[in-house]
């Protein structure tokens, strides 16, 4: 239907209605509803993304500082990820849930106003949706805490020295507008924190929350407002969590959103929102803010708000409920075809672990713009396309020939004969994934550093083989180098101290990262073995189950069950995937692994863990069955320990989160165990975790098995690049678990 008849209908409604009786608003809404009825048309999609910059983070106060140190606070800082996190927000609507992009409007920076936000919500939103029609907000930037009340920072609103100067949305203001919206199907997301530390950085993250006051006062109309949960809200913070504005490897972002974006690339129609955010919350656990009085079950509960009758079934509800998700996950986006062969893509499907080591080299495939472009009407469809089927028929396989943070460029290598042209908006699946031999370790310098001190460490670090020295704040990193109660050691990103790594006082700045290179290199090792996580990616025929036996009773529980997203054997048991435990694990407690192979071939696998004095650690069981690699037989599972050897996987000290690496291979993974064999036989105890002495050399081992056994595939001779492994997704699965010593 042509817009003039769209629009004659309306007048013609209009003027059934009578203007005398009806507002312009409500006969818009009435003749916009009579004409979907009239011709059939499918609901619509609207939503407002709104990201923050570029405060005026100026401090007048007589003794302000605009320096990053903690010692010196300025109240804010301006923001780096907030219009990024508005792009990949906007990307993710139009390319995988279908929105048009004249029905999105976005408000970055100078234009995000307290006024313009308020009325772009009552005239794009309030005024042209309808019930069931589908919105979604998105707030990225500071927040604050003014008196008993959360707030959101526009554009507009500075440092509250004068009360009278600030223009902060309270959330109570924010769900009054929000509920104006006549649908139930509406999605908030808020990558803003409220509680303000007393400093606007820590560790390698800038904080997105603004200094409050204590003493304001909301106005009257604001007091009056009954507090209500309009739709589903997913929050980055709440009560005093801190969110953090990232720096990645070539851009930033907030890291909530990051992750949730990332997330929803992925996701499917039976992928609850439990699920989503239980994996968020693990991942900003993992990655950025760990917080050691918070556990992953009550992140999960503070980042999701919902109306009372959802939150009782949030654990089973969908996205499929709020967006219509495609049958498959999808790891990039064509976003801009500016020929037949060469395109611009995102790869915002890609965990940022990953994302920041991609290559030029890596190799994906498109596909078709039809199979991935979602319907409300097929969300939940119990016939839906199963994800291999789709993914057997590319269009082209394409090869990235240059990134820069999540954009990249790439060309056809290969279009299967059928001369097919890029087209915006086509999906990608990743086939080969290309990891530099010359990974280097980022290690931050602590702002508390003196200026010597940081030149010191520079040099130092300069000596040192893949390893280099940044700035905090200025970076990605992987580490930080700082002081601690007058001793230098490392910290995480996040600023909690790696355990064991502080020496004595009086320690040069020289002989302490002297002392502190086997921390290094373990800690280089981890990160090439994170570069390998592939479980949205693997076609792998495996499902991994890590259980904890706790207390004197061994009282079984299951602490996360994952398998590979795009298998095709895996059952689909959403009962155990991604469940999230509500009870810590005690030093004491047992673990088992129990590895499914659902295929018709042996697999090979093998268990890394990384503790928190950043230890590589491996299950050193030699007796039968894991004399080398651990082999799991056809059809069969495999149990780690073997619950009739002698030998225990124990929990033990030091308290802190343990990352654990399930890799698992179609060949066997020969050069990691030769290069664990004279460790094997040398360590204290036959049984249990032994420490690695040689973590990277354990690592690269590793890569170089992973390389070789994606080697034999079909675009074997497509890929000739030097100091370069390449690792084909069909025949490995790097599965990560994590969990928190008590």
């Amino acid at each position: 239907m042509g817009i003039a008849r769209r629009q004659f209908l309306q007048a013609g409604l209009a003027s059934l209605i009578g203007w005398q009786f009806i507002s312009r608003d409500r006969v818009a809404l009435a003749a916009d509803q009579f004409v979907r009825q009239a011709t059939g048309m499918t609901l619509r999609k609207r939503a407002l993304l709104i990201g923050i910059n570029q405060y005026d983070a100026k401090d007048d106060s007589p003794n302000s500082s605009q320096n990053f140190s903690q010692n010196n606070p300025s109240g804010w800082l301006p923001l780096h990820g907030c219009v990024n996190d508005v792009e990949l927000q906007r990307e993710l609507l139009i390319y995988r849930f279908g929105f048009s992009p004249q029905d999105i409007v976005t408000l970055t920076d100078r234009e995000a106003t307290r006024t313009n936000i308020n009325n772009a919500i009552n005239e794009h939103l309030v005024a042209q949706t309808l019930p069931d029609d589908l919105v979604m907000v998105h707030f990225s930037g500071h927040g604050s805490r003014l008196g008993n009340y959360n707030t959101l920072v526009p554009v507009d609103s500075g440092l509250p020295q004068k009360l009278e100067n600030l223009q902060d949305i309270t959330l109570r203001e924010w769900q009054s507008w929000l509920k104006e919206i006549t649908t139930d199907r509406l999605l908030c997301v808020i990558d803003a924190g409220f509680y303000y530390p007393n400093f606007s950085a820590i560790g390698n993250f800038r904080l997105r929350s603004r200094i409050g006051r204590s003493d304001w006062q909301a106005p009257q109309n604001i007091q009056q407002i009954e507090k209500q949960v309009i739709g589903t809200v997913l929050r980055a913070a709440s009560g005093d969590m801190l969110c953090a504005d990232a720096q990645w490897s070539g851009f930033s972002s907030g890291a909530f959103t990051y992750a949730l974006v990332q997330q929803l690339w992925q996701i499917t129609p039976a992928t609850t929102i439990h699920v989503v955010m239980s994996n968020l919350a693990t991942t900003l656990d993992r990655q950025v803010l760990h917080n050691e009085n918070l556990s992953i079950h009550k992140q999960v509960a503070a980042m999701v708000e919902a109306d009372p009758v959802k939150k009782k079934t949030i654990a089973t509800s969908t996205f499929a409920e709020l967006l219509a998700s495609p049958n498959f996950g999808s790891d990039g986006v064509v976003t801009n075809a500016s020929d037949r062969r060469t395109a611009e893509v995102s790869l915002a499907g890609l965990p940022i672990n990953v994302l920041s080591n991609y290559i030029a080299g890596s190799i994906l495939q498109v596909l078709p713009i039809k199979a991935d472009l979602p319907t409300v009407a097929n969300a939940s469809d119990d016939s839906a396309i199963p994800p291999k089927q789709i993914a057997t028929s590319p269009q082209a396989i394409v090869q990235v020939k240059s990134r820069n943070g999540f954009n990249a460029k790439v060309e056809v290598l290969n279009d299967y004969g059928l001369n097919p042209k890029l087209e915006t908006g086509q999906t990608l699946q990743e086939v080969k994934r290309a990891i530099s031999h010359n990974i280097k370790l980022a290690i931050a310098l602590d702002a508390g550093l003196s200026k010597i001190e940081r030149v010191d460490a520079t040099s130092a670090f300069s000596t040192l083989p893949n390893m280099f020295g940044v700035n905090a704040n200025e970076q990605c990193a992987d580490c930080l180098f700082g002081v601690q109660s007058a001793s230098y050691g490392l910290f995480t990103v996040g600023h909690t101290p790696i355990l064991g790594s502080f020496g004595s006082v009086g320690e040069s700045v020289g002989v302490a990262i002297k002392r502190l290179q086997p921390f290094l290199e373990s800690l280089l090792a981890a990160k090439l073995i994170r570069a390998t996580e592939n479980q949205a990616t693997s076609h792998l025929d495996v499902r991994v189950t890590l259980k904890a036996m706790l207390g004197a009773d061994e009282r079984s529980v299951t602490l996360a069950s994952k398998a590979s997203a795009r298998a095709n054997l895996v059952p689909l048991n959403n009962d155990v995937n991604n469940t999230v435990r509500t009870k810590a694990i005690n030093i004491g407690d047992r673990l088992e692994c129990q590895i499914e192979n659902f295929s018709d071939q042996p697999l090979y696998v093998r268990i890394f863990c990384l503790d928190p004095r950043s230890k590589l650690l491996t299950p050193n069981f030699i007796a039968t069955p894991y004399a080398n690699d651990g082999v799991i037989s056809p059809t069969e599972t495999l149990t780690i320990p073997y619950p009739k050897a002698p030998m225990n996987w124990a929990v033990s000290a030091p308290q802190g989160m343990v990352d654990v690496q399930v890799v698992i291979s179609r060949s066997p993974l020969l050069q990691v165990a030769k290069t664990l064999e004279a460790s094997q036989r040398q360590a204290s105890s036959l049984n249990g975790l032994m420490a690695v002495p040689n973590p990277l050399q354990v690592a690269q081992a590793l890569l170089e098995d992973l390389d070789h056994a994606g080697k034999p595939s079909e675009l074997g001779n497509l890929v000739n690049i030097s100091d370069v492994w390449v690792l084909d997704v069909q025949q490995w699965a790097t599965l990560n678990f994590n969990y928190q010593v008590a």
